[in-house]
């Protein structure tokens, strides 16, 4: 695709999670490298400073961002002083960098952005790549020119006829560092057989305590069937889970908090164990990895679920509810998938059909569609 001949300031609001922040990232390289200037805004989590870490080519700045509590908790306050001193900062922000557009990934990180976007008259876009949009968006939207959908079920949501709002179904971007041809052994890099299969755990940016724990239980059976585990924990449970694995020593396994070569750990995957947020769904699809999905079970309007149905759905994945997950159903569902070749490639199959692989770039086209 050809640049653009003009130079944009773009912000993009995508702290909070890595559902937020991943896309994020993936639409400012892509922004970048046609020659425009991006600014990405991230709240002060360690999650969103171990990803910016790995991307020493974007500028990133924190900002305190807090989650909208219940409108009669005493955090409103606090809150609503935060999102003043966020709207403050931001339009300072925009003034200085000379931004012409914001865009915001999701979650309230991106209110105060697209409010003080829209006072200084920028062109404002938000992204939604759940199946349901949270109320963060959903406010979000009041505050956008145009609305950004990662999946076909989520544009009715946006749907009013009190606001005209332009509505596209763009998928969900995938990193650039994903999606770049693959020169290293990814088994030695992660210290596993190439002779063995392998499963692939896991939960998200933040972890996922139910799955991890549900693993530590299945492991000596696992181990049993010759399989061979890639386990990231998230930064929480790092100890604890490496602490199980103790126990088996001598069998073939990688324990890591956070993985910055994500592109390496769903190469070796046979299969892997996931959250079903939007982002992991979209690497997912990306590299056709066959899933069991497990739903974070307290994500707001139970969005997760819903990602999960569509992508079981189509046979791309398989759907655990976490109050069903133990040592006994995880293990049948392992076994299920891995010990049965022609069961693995349809699923392999059907996840590559749910990729969207010009997504970063659909939404970089919109971001810039006034310089065409």
């Amino acid at each position: 695709m050809a640049f653009l001949d003009s130079q944009l300031h773009v912000l993009i609001a995508c702290g909070g999670t890595g559902g937020h922040l991943f896309p994020g990232i993936a639409v400012g390289e892509t922004l970048s490298a046609r020659g425009h200037d991006v600014t990405l805004l991230i709240s002060e989590k360690k999650i969103d400073s171990l990803a910016a870490s790995g991307h020493a080519n974007l500028r990133f700045e924190k900002m305190p961002f807090l989650a909208m509590p219940k409108p009669w908790s005493p955090k409103m306050v606090p809150f609503l002083k935060g999102l003043w001193k966020g709207y403050s900062d931001c339009r300072t922000l925009i003034q200085k960098q000379k931004i012409t557009v914001v865009l915001g990934m999701g979650g309230f990180t991106s209110l105060a952005p697209l409010v003080a976007g829209r006072k200084e008259k920028c062109r404002t876009l938000i992204h939604e790549s759940n199946a349901i949009p949270g109320k963060a968006n959903k406010l979000n939207a009041k505050f956008c020119d145009t609305v950004l959908c990662g999946l076909d079920a989520c544009a009715p949501h946006f749907q009013n006829k009190k606001q005209d709002k332009d509505i596209r179904v763009v998928g969900t971007p995938v990193r650039t560092g994903l999606t770049q041809p693959i020169t290293e052994d990814a088994h030695a890099f992660f210290k596993l057989q190439p002779d063995k299969k392998t499963l692939l755990i896991v939960g998200g940016s933040q972890g996922a305590r139910g799955i991890n724990r549900a693993v530590g239980a299945s492991l000596k059976e696992i181990f049993a069937m010759g399989i061979q585990v890639l386990h990231i924990t998230g930064p929480n449970d790092y100890q604890e889970v490496r602490d199980t694995y103790a126990r088996y020593a001598d069998m073939p396994h990688t324990v890591v908090a956070f993985c910055h070569r994500m592109e390496l750990a769903y190469q070796v995957a046979d299969l892997a164990l996931a959250r079903s947020g939007a982002s992991t769904l979209s690497e997912l699809a990306w590299f056709g990895t066959p899933s069991l999905l497990v739903p974070y079970p307290f994500a707001a309007d139970d969005h997760q679920t819903r990602n999960a149905e569509i992508f079981a759905k189509t046979g791309a994945a398989k759907l655990m509810l976490e109050n069903m997950l133990n040592a006994e159903t995880l293990v049948d569902a392992v076994v299920s998938i891995v010990n049965n070749p022609e069961v693995s490639q349809a699923m392999r199959a059907a996840a590559a059909k749910m990729a969207v692989r010009d997504s970063a770039a659909q939404i970089a086209d919109l971001v810039a569609r006034d310089l065409r």
